[in-house]
Parts: C-alpha cells; sequence; structure tokens
C-alpha cells in the first residue's frame, strides 16, 4: 500500500500521464517501444495464465482428467481453452466497457466466496482429519496441524514472515513499484487517495490467501490427495461444488479480459499501422496458445518475472521525478537533447534484469528478496550514468518551451470540458430505478448465501444441500446484479449521446 501511494499514485498525480508517455519523455521513443513490447508479451503470459486457470475448473465438470504435466494430455482441456479464448478475445476488442463494469460486481461476490470457503471447509477439515471442533481453540489447533503445518518435505526451504511479506509485495511489485497503475490517478486531486488501495490489499493479499489456505488444506484432506497435484478446479470443486467453479472461472477471466486488453495497447504502439481490434486479435491468439499449457496456472512465477522485468524501470521514473531536481540535474534530460533512444536508462534496465536473473539462478537471493536490492541499483545507477551523460547540462530554454506547450494543453483541455455537452440523466430515471431494485434484491441473495454457508457450518443443512443452494444463489445475484449493471451503462451511454 505504501509503494502503491508512495511511488505510483504520487506519480501518477504530479505528471498526470500514464506510464507509456511518462516514458516516452525519460527512455525516449525507441526505448519506450521496447518497455512496451516487454510488458505486453508479459501481460499476456499474465492472461494466458487467468484463462488456464479458469480451464481447470471446466475440466473438472467436463470430466476431463487433471493435466499434471507442463503440457497438455486432453484434447478435451484444449478445445476448453480455446473456447475460452476466444470468448475473452472477443469481449476485449468488441465489448469491453460493458464487461468491465459487470466484471465490478464480481467483486463483491468473490469476497464473499472467499469468505465461505473457509467457514465451509472447517468441518470438512475437521471432518477428514477426526477433528472436533467446540471452540476457537479447536480451530487453531486445525490451523497448526492441517493447514499451517508446512509442506511436510524436510528438505523444504523453510519460509519466514519476511519471505511471505516479500512474495505479496512481489505479487504486484510491476503496478506498484513499477508504476504501471499510475495511469489511474490521473484525474485524481491528491495522492492520499492511494491509501484507499489498502482495503483491496488486504483482501487480495492477506484475507484471500488466509481463506483460500483453508480450503486447500480441506481439499487435500477429504480427496487424500496432496495439494501440489491439485488444480484450482479439483480444490474448489472438492469444497464448493460448482459454487467454487464458478469462482475459479470468475477469477480467470476477470483477470485475462482487461490484462489482453491493456496488452493490445502497448503492443498497438508498436503497430500503429493496425486496429486496436486487430492487435486484440493478434494477442488473443497468442494467449489462448500459452492458455493450453498447464504449467501457466503458476501465476506466481509469471508476476515476479513481471515485477522483475520492469520495476528497474519503475525506479528510473521514481529518481527522474523526484531525485533529479534536488541533485541539480534536469529533469526529462533526453527528451530536451532530443535522443531517441537514452542509452543510460537501458544500460540501467539491462543491468537490473541481468542482476535479477543472475540472483535467481545462482541462488545467491532469495527469489522473494531479489527485487529490493534490483530497485536500489537501479536508482543509483541511472543515477550515475545520466549524470555522466547529459542530465547535469542546463536545459532552461527547452524546460520554458515545454512548460508552456504543457500549459496550452491544459487550456484546450479544459475548454474541450466546457463546451461538451451535459449529461441528460432524467431522461433514464425509470431506468436507474429498476437498476437500484434488482441490485438490492442480488444483495439479497448475496445474504443467503452466507446464511446457507453458515447453516452447514452450525450442522443445519447438509453439504449436499449446501452446495446446490450456493450455486442457485449466485446465479441469481449474477443475473440480477448484472441486468442492473447493464441498465445502468445503457442509461449512461444514452445520456451522454
Amino acid at each position: 500500500m505504501l509503494s502503491f501511494t508512495l511511488c505510483c499514485a504520487t506519480l501518477g498525480t504530479d505528471t498526470r500521464l500514464t506510464l507509456y508517455s511518462f516514458l516516452k519523455k525519460i527512455l525516449g521513443p525507441y526505448a519506450q517501444k521496447a518497455y512496451n513490447l516487454v510488458w505486453s508479451l508479459c501481460s499476456i503470459a499474465l492472461a494466458a495464465s487467468g484463462i488456464c486457470v479458469s480451464s481447470t475448473a471446466i475440466r473438472e465438470v467436463a470430466g476431463v482428467p487433471i493435466q499434471a504435466k507442463w503440457y497438455p494430455t486432453s484434447p478435451v482441456f484444449v478445445l476448453i481453452v480455446v473456447v475460452l479464448g476466444i470468448i475473452v478475445t472477443l469481449v476485449a476488442a468488441n465489448g469491453f466497457e460493458a464487461c468491465a463494469k459487470f466484471s465490478s460486481t464480481c467483486v463483491l461476490w468473490m469476497i464473499v466466496i472467499f469468505f465461505i470457503a473457509a467457514v465451509v471447509a472447517l468441518p470438512q477439515l475437521a471432518q477428514a482429519t477426526g477433528v472436533q471442533i467446540n471452540s476457537f481453540g479447536d480451530i487453531w489447533a486445525i490451523f497448526n496441524s492441517n493447514v499451517g503445518s508446512g509442506s511436510g518435505n524436510p528438505n523444504a526451504e523453510p519460509y519466514t514472515i519476511f519471505h511471505v511479506i516479500c512474495f505479496a509485495w512481489l505479487c504486484n511489485l510491476a503496478w506498484h513499484m513499477g508504476c504501471n497503475d499510475m495511469r489511474l490517478f490521473r484525474f485524481a486531486k491528491n495522492y492520499k487517495y492511494g491509501f484507499i488501495t489498502s482495503i483491496g490489499m488486504f483482501v487480495g493479499h492477506f484475507f484471500a490467501w488466509i481463506m483460500v489456505a483453508i480450503m486447500g488444506a480441506a481439499a487435500a484432506a477429504v480427496l487424500k490427495t496432496s495439494l501440489t497435484v491439485l488444480d484450482p478446479g479439483a480444490v474448489t470443486n472438492a469444497v464448493l461444488g460448482l459454487t467454487g467453479i464458478t469462482a475459479v472461472i470468475v477469477a480467470g477471466w476477470t483477470t485475462a479480459n482487461p490484462t489482453i486488453y491493456r496488452s493490445a495497447l502497448a503492443l498497438n504502439t508498436i503497430m500503429p499501422k493496425k486496429t486496436h481490434k486487430q492487435v486484440t486479435y493478434m494477442v488473443g491468439g497468442l494467449m489462448t496458445v500459452l492458455a493450453c499449457f498447464p504449467m501457466m496456472t503458476n501465476i506466481g512465477d509469471i508476476v515476479a518475472i513481471l515485477g522483475w522485468a520492469v520495476v528497474g524501470v519503475g525506479a528510473m521514473c521514481i529518481v527522474e521525478q523526484y531525485v533529479f531536481p534536488r541533485i541539480g540535474y534536469t529533469r526529462y534530460w533526453s527528451m530536451y537533447k532530443g535522443l531517441k533512444v537514452n542509452w543510460a536508462a537501458v544500460i540501467t534496465w539491462v543491468v537490473s534484469v541481468v542482476f535479477a536473473f543472475a540472483m535467481l539462478k545462482t541462488g545467491t537471493l532469495h527469489r522473494n528478496f531479489i527485487f529490493i536490492p534490483e530497485y536500489i541499483i537501479a536508482a543509483v545507477l541511472y543515477t550515475i550514468l545520466a549524470g555522466a551523460m547529459g542530465a547535469k547540462q542546463d536545459y532552461s530554454k527547452e524546460e520554458a518551451e515545454e512548460a508552456e506547450f504543457q500549459r496550452k494543453l491544459r487550456d484546450l483541455v479544459n475548454k474541450e470540458a466546457e463546451e461538451a455537452a451535459p449529461e441528460d440523466v432524467h431522461a433514464h430515471e425509470g431506468s436507474l430505478k429498476v437498476a437500484g431494485i434488482l441490485s438490492k434484491i442480488a444483495y439479497v441473495a448475496l445474504a443467503g448465501i452466507l446464511l446457507t454457508a453458515f447453516s452447514y457450518y452450525f450442522g443445519a443443512i447438509a453439504l449436499t444441500t449446501f452446495k446446490p443452494a450456493a450455486f442457485a444463489l449466485s446465479i441469481c445475484y449474477f443475473a440480477l446484479n448484472g441486468s442492473a449493471t447493464f441498465m445502468k451503462y445503457r442509461a449512461e451511454a444514452n445520456a451522454i449521446k
């Protein structure tokens, strides 16, 4: 949260730029395109991971065996991946905005599912291990004996709390210290809005992991199988049934869809003659091919590679924006010199990536800690090289011209905003009221899922009753909230017209 707010959000509110526009100023247009290519390829791998995870859920329903190899062993699994890949690609290319709005309705449902996963998993774990739950102490004992007991491998490397903290940090490093999410704060009044992300990070990097750990332990105990050979579909189906299957599909889909959209935007700068739709189809095709390989479910490895690949660039962004003016260097010096490639930045980036993968290859530093010295090395090295290559020179004239250009640009944007037609929202009040009613009923269905979960926990209903009831209520929630979201979206779109 602190790195996101103090690095990413601060940079976004100070510059009012996307990272791509900002990098064009400090890397030069050619090096910026190289970064866009790296980011696009890594994003395609991340999207492929989402599709592959979703496919493990449908695999479970279709009766396809778990894909234990790094390559697919079932043509049906490949068919599932291809169908999902086509759907996600078409949505990203043709209807992303409406789809993104619907994705937002999934958030609350997913949080509820994370919570009930633990509520429902605990009795199953207790029954499978022959433990009685009569108090919180019994629950804590189960945590120690079955959930947080380690891998069981005596040769496994021990994990401390610092390993866990840095793993959680590494998961979103590319968007935080890598500054890829600075675009979110281009229009924010203050960088302090970044602190609001603490809510999402608590859910995503703390609460959800603990809930999933309990569910994983329960699935392994119920199926009498090591968790290392189970995929997400098998785990969630064992504990939650079709509700868990739906959760895996939604989680993978909501990861893949916006990711390939952003990947296509980055790649479009390299192929400007092609339309965004054409590039999206290309990206979606590559994503689908990669998703056919079950090894892509290792999303932790993918986000780690993404973090190591771009965190050095994030360090240069922070140094250029905040350190250079304080040590007498000129911000955006390479742009003022008219450089197509900022070699100080390119050398720094290459050195940072080589360092990261050298540490990984040699095992000198644990993978979860590599990004910390990598970030520091990039910041220091770029400062030294930039000073030697021209950042110390005087660019007063160029700075004045840039300031005047930015002033005129702001005036033009403000003028266009004033001339924009006001939105006529009153003409659609009826639709908005109906949408509001549907949303409220959807939340009742969501509360019903919680009620059925606790009913099972306290023994009021059987597991065979809970699973279909929770699934039916989930379908009701998506149907109602999805319809409400679509009505609100149409009303907003018509109002703007």
